[in-house]
């Protein structure tokens, strides 16, 4: 008998030992947290930047924390000196650390830590939008149909929808797809397999993106057929997180059309307006807009504002200033545009205007088809404090898109070739072997004319080629902030999504309430777990405080599985573990109330204990196998909330019928055999 007993105590106290070693991450995490925020909380106070802020970009090595604390004016010198060597020293000595601790930690889940919780949806009609070799009037009508009924009915099957419209209408899909002889079911079959790849892919792009960003411990899973569900703890910046996730990152450079072209299209729209005079309004279209006119913007160097009346003239590029332009209705289109330099500029109070005339039916058959209006990415501001933007016409197949792409970093301009861009963030592009190929052919054929860089159909910048680029690398500049840059720069190193995401439901959870959880989660833990104790001692005397021992030991092994297999702790998750609190005893409770009755028929301590095990071991795994049962279907069928709630009941069952049956009895046996106990206090 030896050998099993000493097999049964040599493996409980490795048991022990491992779950400790497990634990010890957690603990020395939570110690090191607490200095961090101890650390942070004295830069917080000096410079006014809130801790959560400093928290985000203090290991995020891509924002330059020291050079922000140096510019601050608020600062003496020592004290810029001592937080930037508090930070470099955060980031050199006390990261190391710390990282490695949190990855073998506990992970809270969203409700603990705070985060974001969002909902996406993959908009399959933008991607067959894309597919589609042409897209008349009857298309667009199917198009539309499709994105309604899908919008009203998030369980309809996109193919089924897609089939279903075309087949109304008795319109072959062959005509928009695939080929002249296919039949409308072998093209919903190539739709099927592109909208699922389409979904894969997009679920793939965006763990790449959320894993540059640097969030510990998302979870992105698809729901359905179309939705994918985005699980953020942690993040403190809803708003970047939401444009970093919601960008579709298509990246296009796209030819400018020359001044011919773009005279022509705009005298095409003043003269169409003027024929459909009554249809636009024109007596009151531009009533809000007579005496604007548009000043040089701050960044135009020496360059001047011409007359829309000369808007692609021979005077277009001249010194002297002319009169600036008014609405006129005998020009209703072109004198809501300025141009300052070659540039075509909309003062922000006609955007909306432009915009309505651009988006009518009638007006889009007038642009050429191989051409289309784009708009600057922001904003700027002239002289007079108003904000304008920049309009591009440009050819729409574009000459390179993002796919032949190889890297994409960012810089800190320097100056040398542009002044303006001193101190501020550069994307630096760089091409793969075929893109610096088409690169440098398209330079060297179109010196002299602009090319714009398009992100996400918004012009970033369209610097005019001057000279034939044989390296493959470009730059996008104007970019307001780091962070904004290096969103740009991750997710053009992920790739552009296959087609665009909606996002149709956002919860958001602030860190103090996540932390209010914590505490209230804790405290009812900590108070069911005294009043166990208490209540078993108080019943079963001496055996109340082996079952007592049982008890700590079962949460200890079970916080311990948490961290070693990664596991996440949920809200959910904890009113798991406070019902195994209140479960881990009934094995005991079976246990000594089997012996009580041993015990009462006159058996020895040594026989009543023995008996009261074996007696009671069937009704134990009875009662637990069932309740695991019900634990993996909840677990296997559950989502959120209900997993978290079912992996902690599986593993606190687990954990509670060991220590039951293999660690109260190890102690019994070690009382009744080495001190040979004649009274058993039960």
């Amino acid at each position: 008998m030896k050998g099993p007993k000493l097999f049964r105590t040599l493996l409980i106290l490795a048991l022990i030992v491992l779950a400790l070693v497990n634990l010890y991450p957690t603990i020395r995490n939570a110690q090191l947290d607490a200095e961090l925020t101890r650390r942070l909380q004295r830069i917080s106070d000096a410079t006014g930047t809130p801790v959560e802020i400093l928290r985000e970009d203090i290991f995020r090595f891509d924002v330059d924390l020291v050079h922000r604390i140096r510019s601050n004016e608020q600062l003496t010198e020592e004290q810029k000196d001592q937080f930037a060597e508090e930070i470099q020293q955060l980031r050199s000595e006390f990261f190391p650390e710390y990282d490695e601790t949190a990855d073998k930690s506990i992970k809270l889940g969203l409700d603990l830590q705070g985060g974001m919780h969002l909902v996406l949806e993959v908009s399959l009609v933008d991607l067959m939008d894309r597919l589609a070799k042409n897209t008349d009037a009857t298309y667009r009508a199917i198009a539309d149909t499709v994105r309604q009924r899908l919008d009203a009915d998030p369980t309809l099957s996109f193919d089924d929808v897609v089939a279903e419209e075309f087949e109304r209408r008795d319109v072959p899909m062959a005509r928009y797809f695939g080929d002249p002889r296919q039949s409308n079911r072998e093209i919903i079959r190539t739709l099927e397999t592109q909208a699922e790849e389409a979904v894969d892919l997009t679920l793939t792009k965006l763990r790449n993106r959320i894993d540059e960003f640097g969030v510990s411990e998302p979870s992105i899973t698809s729901q359905g057929s179309r939705r994918i569900v985005v699980e953020l703890p942690g993040v403190q910046d809803p708003s970047r997180a939401r444009s970093l996730i919601g960008r579709t990152a298509l990246l296009e450079f796209q030819l400018v059309a020359d001044a011919e072209m773009s005279a022509r299209v705009i005298q095409d729209l003043d003269n169409f307006m003027l024929e459909h005079e009554h249809e636009f309004g024109l007596a009151d279209f531009g009533a809000d807009a007579a005496g604007d006119t548009l000043a040089a913007p701050d960044t135009a160097g020496d360059e001047q504002l011409t007359t829309t009346e000369k808007l692609f003239g021979d005077q277009a590029d001249t010194a002297a200033a002319e009169e600036p332009s008014r609405f006129d209705a005998s020009r209703p289109f072109s004198s809501l545009l300025s141009l300052f330099g070659r540039q075509i500029v909309v003062l922000d109070e006609d955007r909306d205007k432009v915009e309505q005339i651009l988006g009518r039916e009638d007006v889009r058959k007038l642009i050429p088809p191989e051409y289309e209006f784009l708009w600057s990415h922001k904003s700027m501001e002239d002289q007079q404090g108003r904000d304008f933007w920049y309009l591009y016409l440009l050819r729409e197949q574009p000459e390179l898109t993002g796919n032949a792409l190889a890297d994409a970093q960012v810089t800190i301009g320097s100056g040398s070739a542009d002044p303006t861009q001193a101190g501020q963030a550069i994307v630096n592009l760089t091409m793969k072997r075929e893109g610096t190929r088409t690169f440098a052919r398209v330079t060297e054929n179109n010196v002299g004319n602009q090319l714009a860089i398009v992100l996400d159909e918004r012009v970033h910048m369209a610097p005019n080629i001057r000279s034939r680029i044989p390296d493959g690398r470009a730059i996008i500049e104007g970019i307001e902030s780091v962070e904004e840059a290096n969103d740009i720069a991750i997710v053009l190193r992920a790739g552009a999504l296959p087609a665009p995401v909606v996002i149709i439901e956002e919860r958001t959870v602030g860190p103090s309430l996540g932390e209010d959880s914590i505490r209230a989660g804790s405290i009812s833990a900590v108070v069911g777990l005294i009043i166990v104790m208490i209540f078993m001692i108080f019943y079963y005397r001496g055996s109340g405080v082996i079952a007592d021992i049982a008890l700590i030991l079962t949460m200890i092994f079970l916080m311990a599985v948490l961290a070693g297999f990664g596991f996440t702790l949920t809200l959910p998750g904890i009113a798991g573990i406070i019902l195994t609190i209140g479960m881990a005893v009934d094995a005991n409770v079976l246990v000594f109330e089997r012996i009580r009755e041993e015990l009462r028929a006159g058996k020895t301590v040594w026989n009543a204990v023995k008996n009261g095990f074996d007696r009671a071991l069937v009704t134990i795994l009875d009662a637990n196998i069932t309740t695991m049962i019900a634990a993996i279907v909840l677990y296997q069928f559950g989502t959120g909330p209900i997993r978290g709630f079912a992996l902690t009941l599986m593993i606190g069952i687990t954990a509670s019928v060991f220590t039951a049956l293999v660690v109260s009895r190890a102690i019994f046996d070690y009382l009744t055999t080495r001190w040979s106990v004649r009274k058993l206090s039960v």
